[in-house]
């Protein structure tokens, strides 16, 4: 017998595992899912007793690796059952053992004549895995095939044959040597290294976990300490320990970037990939290192908790690559922050993020965790949301052993004592974004990477997507040649100038970009108001010549899923309604060409009774209900509420300017109301705007100084009950005026303090009352020829004053 045979394998600690409400509710999922995993199981003829899933040749082993990780665990479940599944728990464990068999003849470490299946992606068809030869990123993401590699072969490891035991030493031993001795990588800007470290911690700690006497212990112990350790790091963390701490792989804000962007999953990629050190040491009855756990809960508490949306996802502030559905990700996430951190806010999203999952799955007949039929949803040339089953199925597998050997974790929070304390604004300077979270409505501007805003309401992104040119749009030149993605035109990547400014319950951001080859300039204010409303405002100027092929901006991206278990998300069709007529569009993926409409400029339009959009300035209104993707992320449909009909600028110009007001979580009887109080104003200085809504006055000033402005609303109000704001109102006859002082190049709002009533019908078309509010004084002067009786109400307290004015005499009211 060999020394690699004669070392012993650690023993698992069965006696620790208990079934409860959280393992017991995940390991109903994956049984559920199995008939359709095991419908993708193949033989493997080149060597006896091996075979794969999903057709054995897709990136790094993924498809064998995690879904042979699903069907180890519920062979020795203890409550694993025959009756729902159909499948003896005899053929789950023959496929387990297949499945690793082949895995362990197909690595590097294998036979030579031993390679992977054939298959559509030809990177992997008909060659070994295991990144011999490789370069560090394509060699070291084995890591993650290898965690589960190795889980699988450890849960199964008394019913394995010498051989097979064998190749399962010699795969994991080998990677755990090759990358100990390796030190981690640094990054944060457009590919973060979190991922890469973490991985590489991950595949070390297979072996680290299942060898305990093996002689290089300790150098894979120090390995694994300096990768998983290297994977949450800021640039305070590298000064306050050099020795230890050799990267930076997150800004100081606790944001990160891949893909070229602030990615969701990339953010929790430390957390997951280097969380399964601690499965591996709650099965083992082991310690969990300290390194897996740095910085986990300043990561979840300054970024992912607070963009969470109600399903547990994290709101892709600056778009989304991949697929929308991704709560298996997310939930595991929570699920370790719940069990390992005690984390109650996490229970909770763990708990809804479930509720989803179950939802999507209860829709599909197969059992299937993304789509009924994955397979036609293309990703790539060889990737379909098929080929992503497993990886959320894997997800599922790291939760349940969670929660079965280290409990049900904290008790949930009330989830509205915790949108409570949540609510309000979040800055991240590093990651160029700014969020703001209502009781139950989410708005953010992102202002690099993708130049975008969000209004969400309380469905969060089943209603609407985060398209990466949301809001700020596309633009096409007619063009000669193909321009790069830094002509921004499909989406922009950054701003010339941006300005933010965050209030305590709402901010302001201002941000000027350019598009093409410095043709045009887009000045752009987002605005984000108390009560979860939006105020979007873009100023074009022409700067010189050129052809446009196509402008679309006040872009909207609208989810239209169907998924029968969940109506109230995702009921198959979308209603859009507008001032004179409705619309509605079935949601499907593929089968029919997109279907195009195209309206005339309106005042208002609304999306099934749950957001609606209140305009200024719009050209035109298309919308695409969307079946043809060339990627597929989920069933999704465009809603562009300024659609111009362009040709040629023949030289320098500027575009009327174009706004939306978005209401979150209104219904169409309420937008039109709210459309009714939304009054734009004219001013007496170029590059301001003015509107009121609903008793807030938004401001935006294009300018590069501070300017004093005068201006008058377009509309008749109100005048019985007038809403004031800081600066000088005056009335008068039917105009309402406000004057005030707004700083260079930033947008913001002001609310009403006070209310002016009264003012009776007899008097309003001679009276001229001028009232300054500043803070804690107001100035009230009648500056007509006539008498008049007002009264004054405060918002907040709604204390009364009563004031009966001579010409020309001011009056003024401490408070």
């Amino acid at each position: 017998m060999s020394n690699e045979e004669s070392i012993r394998i650690r023993t698992i600690a069965w006696h620790k595992a208990s079934e409860n409400e959280m393992s017991a509710r995940i390991r109903r999922i994956l049984q559920k899912w199995l008939p359709f995993a095991n419908k993708q199981f193949a033989d493997w003829a080149w060597r006896p007793s091996c075979g794969h899933f999903f057709g054995g040749a897709y990136w790094y082993g993924l498809e064998t690796a995690y879904t042979a990780s699903v069907f180890a665990l519920l062979a020795k479940h203890p409550n694993y059952e025959e009756m729902m599944t159909g499948i003896p728990r005899a053929e789950v464990k023959r496929k387990a053992i297949a499945a690793i068999r082949y895995l362990g003849f197909t690595h590097d470490t294998g036979p030579e004549d031993c390679v992977r299946a054939e298959g559509r992606n030809r990177f992997c068809s008909l060659t070994k895995w295991g990144g011999r030869g490789q370069k560090f990123f394509p060699a070291s993401q084995t890591g993650v095939t290898i965690a589960s590699f190795g889980l699988s072969a450890w849960l199964l490891w008394d019913d394995l044959d010498k051989e097979t035991r064998c190749l399962v030493r010699n795969v994991l031993i080998e990677y755990a040597d090759r990358w100990c001795e390796e030190d981690p990588r640094n990054g944060a800007y457009h590919d973060t290294q979190t991922e890469e470290n973490a991985w590489t911690a991950g595949g070390i700690a297979a072996a680290l976990a299942l060898f305990p006497n093996h002689p290089r212990q300790d150098s894979w112990k120090k390995g694994f300490e300096a990768w998983s350790l290297n994977a949450i790091t800021t640039p305070i963390d590298r000064a306050r320990e050099p020795k230890s701490i050799q990267t930076v792989t997150f800004h100081p804000d606790f944001t990160t970037e891949n893909h070229g962007f602030a990615h969701p999953g990339y953010l929790c990629a430390g957390i997951n990939l280097r969380g399964i050190h601690a499965i591996f040491s709650l099965i083992g009855d082991e310690v969990i290192s300290e390194t897996v756990l740095y910085n986990n809960e300043h990561l979840y508490n300054k970024t992912i908790k607070v963009w969470a949306q109600f399903d547990g996802l994290a709101v892709p502030i600056q778009g989304q690559d991949w697929w929308y559905n991704r709560q298996h990700e997310r939930q595991f996430t929570h699920a370790f922050m719940n069990v390992i951190h005690g984390d109650s806010d996490a229970s909770l999203l763990e708990r809804r993020a479930l509720t989803v999952i179950e939802g999507i799955q209860n829709s599909n007949e197969q059992g299937c965790l993304l789509e009924e039929n994955g397979e036609q949803c293309i990703i790539s040339g060889y990737q379909t949301a098929k080929d992503m089953e497993h990886t959320s199925a894997k997800d599922l597998v790291a939760s349940c052993l969670l929660h079965l050997f280290g409990g049900a974790g904290a008790a949930p929070s009330d989830g509205d004592e915790m949108n409570a304390r949540l609510r309000g604004v979040y800055v991240y300077p590093y990651g160029c974004s700014v969020i703001h979270r209502t009781r139950n409505s989410f708005s953010s501007f992102s202002w690099r990477n993708r130049v975008m805003g969000l209004t969400i309401p309380a469905k969060g992104c089943w209603s609407i997507t985060p398209i990466p040119a949301s809001y700020t749009g596309t633009v096409e030149f007619k063009v000669n040649s193909q321009r790069t993605i830094h002509s921004n035109e499909r989406y922009v990547l950054q701003t010339e100038r941006e300005n933010i400014r965050d209030y305590e319950d709402g901010f302001g951001a201002m941000a000027s970009l350019m598009r093409g080859v410095e043709e045009l300039r887009q000045d752009v204010a987002f605005v984000s108001l108390p009560d979860g409303k939006t105020v979007y405002v873009e100023c074009i100027q022409v700067l010189k010549s050129c052809s446009i092929a196509e402008m679309n901006t006040g872009m909207i991206g609208i989810r239209n899923e169907q998924f029968s278990a969940m109506p109230d998300l995702a009921q198959g069709h979308k209603t859009i309604y507008f001032p004179n007529q409705t619309v509605s569009y079935e949601g499907f993926y593929g089968r029919e060409p997109n279907r195009t409409t195209d309206f005339a400029p309106v005042e208002w339009v609304q999306v099934d009774d749950d957001i609606g959009f209140v305009l200024f300035g719009s050209q035109g209104i298309r919308y695409i209900n969307q079946h043809e993707y060339k990627k597929w992320k989920g069933v999704e449909d465009f809603l562009i509420l300024n659609r111009r009909n362009v040709g040629t600028f023949n030289g320098p110009s500027k575009l009327v300017p174009f706004i939306v007001v978005t209401l979150p979580n209104r219904t169409k009887e309420e937008t039109k109301s709210s459309a009714n109080l939304t009054h734009l104003f004219t001013c007496d200085k170029e590059g301001i705007v003015l509107l009121s809504c609903e008793r807030q006055l938004i401001f935006a000033n294009f300018n590069a100084t501070a300017l004093i402005v005068r201006a008058e609303s377009e509309s008749k109000l109100n005048l019985n009950k007038m809403p004031l704001y800081e600066g000088i109102n005056r009335i008068e006859g039917h105009s309402y005026f406000w004057s005030g002082s707004l700083d260079a190049f930033t947008s913001g709002f002001l609310l009403c303090e006070w209310t002016l009533e009264n003012l009776g019908d007899e008097q309003e078309g001679t009276s001229m009352i001028e009232i300054s509010l500043l803070p804690n004084r107001l100035y009230v002067t009648n500056r007509g020829e006539e008498s008049v009786s007002i009264v004054l109400q405060h918002t907040d307290d709604g204390h009364r004053h009563m004031m009966a004015l001579a010409p020309n005499i001011t009056e003024i009211l401490n408070f």
